[in-house]
Order: structure tokens, then C-alpha cells, then sequence
């Protein structure tokens, strides 16, 4: 047999009553309840926030965007150096050319100032045939040969000093000897070829003989 329980009229009125308010007005504490969490805010349109994936997405497009215009920088270089080398080998091509024009025509001026020495040994030639005058032709030449000299001088050509100097092998170079008693030994005696200095280099030296003593 089933046993019937009873129950106070008063005692399912006490279970199903909240707590009483605390005596410092603050809620009833439950020992057993937990606030559940807010749901995720949706984005405007309904929808979540980016994920990770569309994050990766951004940063590729943006690194494709680094290289195209890296690719764009390189070839403009590309075609500055393109366009430096060539004008580097105008300018080479031109200097070359300068230069070979240089070395052409270095010594028109040097040939300039001896072509009126050249016409006055004509001159003196053309008037010995003329005449016969023998004089006339050594005064001519003789002359003309001054003007030699000028020139050379005017471009630092001198004369070396041999005949009676003490014989200088950097400035004279013996042929052989002579028996001259008019010079001491180890002396030039003999003149065979004038030898030129040009300024402080010797430009040819003198071909001498000398006195044995």
C-alpha cells in the first residue's frame, strides 16, 4: 500500500519564495547560480569578426603590391643604366677621337715655324743659281741657320757645350781618341756632332773625340 504524505499548506508556499533581501539592502546571493555569458556581437551586417584567413589574405595582397612596385623600380634602373652606359661610350668614343686628332696634328706648330726657315733656305738656293755669287749663298745660309737656332730656342733647345770641356759621358759620347796638344787629357778635342739639350734633358748627346794627353 502506498502511504499517502501530507503536506502543510504553508510549507510549498516557503519553497517556492525568493530568499529575503539582505539586511544592507544588496540582492539575495544564490550559491548554486552563474550569469551566463553574453553572446558575440554581430557586425553590422549580421556577420562575425574577421577571421584569421582574411588577415593573411590582406598581408599577401599587400606584399604583392611591395614586389610589383619593387619589379617597377628595377626596371626604371634598368633603364637608367642602360641609357648612362651608352652616353659613358659617346664620351669614350669622343675623348678617343680627340685624342687621335690631338696626336695627329701635335706637332702642326713646331712645322708651322720651321716652314719660313724652309722657304728662306730656297730662297738662298735660287739666288746662288742666279748669281753664282759664292758669298751671297754662305750669308744666306748662314742667316737661315740663326733662325734655326731662334726657333729651337724658342722650345727649349740648347746647344751642348763640348770643345775643350772635360769629357761627361752623360752629355758626351766618344768616337775615339785624338793626339791634340792644344788639349789636356780627358777632354774633348774634337767636335764631330753637335749634341741638344731640351731644357734639363739631354736631347741628343754630342759625338766627340778625345784628347789622349
Amino acid at each position: 500500500m502506498r502511504k499517502k504524505i501530507e503536506v502543510n499548506s504553508d510549507e510549498w508556499r516557503e519553497a517556492e519564495m525568493p530568499p529575503p533581501p539582505a539586511a544592507d539592502g544588496k540582492a539575495p546571493e544564490f550559491a548554486d547560480h552563474v550569469n551566463p555569458p553574453d553572446p558575440s556581437p554581430a557586425s553590422p551586417e549580421g556577420e562575425t569578426a574577421n577571421s584569421p584567413v582574411d588577415g593573411e589574405e590582406a598581408y599577401i595582397v599587400a606584399l604583392q603590391a611591395n614586389l610589383d612596385d619593387a619589379r617597377t623600380q628595377i626596371e626604371d634602373l634598368k633603364k637608367q643604366l642602360a641609357y648612362a652606359h651608352a652616353e659613358f661610350q659617346n664620351f669614350r668614343r669622343r675623348k678617343d677621337d680627340e685624342q687621335r686628332d690631338l696626336a695627329k696634328f701635335a706637332n702642326s706648330e713646331i712645322i708651322n715655324g720651321l716652314l719660313p726657315i724652309l722657304d728662306n733656305f730656297e730662297r738662298a738656293l735660287q739666288a746662288a743659281e742666279q748669281t753664282r755669287n759664292f758669298d751671297a749663298l754662305i750669308g744666306g745660309i748662314s742667316g737661315t741657320s740663326k733662325q734655326v737656332n731662334s726657333f729651337l730656342q724658342k722650345y727649349g733647345v740648347t746647344p751642348i757645350e763640348a770643345l775643350g770641356k772635360e769629357f761627361d759621358p752623360k752629355f758626351h759620347e766618344a768616337i775615339g781618341h785624338c793626339d791634340d796638344p792644344n788639349y789636356p787629357a780627358n777632354t774633348v778635342a774634337e767636335e764631330v756632332q753637335r749634341g741638344y739639350l731640351m731644357h734639363d734633358r739631354v736631347l741628343r748627346p754630342a759625338l766627340v773625340r778625345v784628347a789622349q794627353g
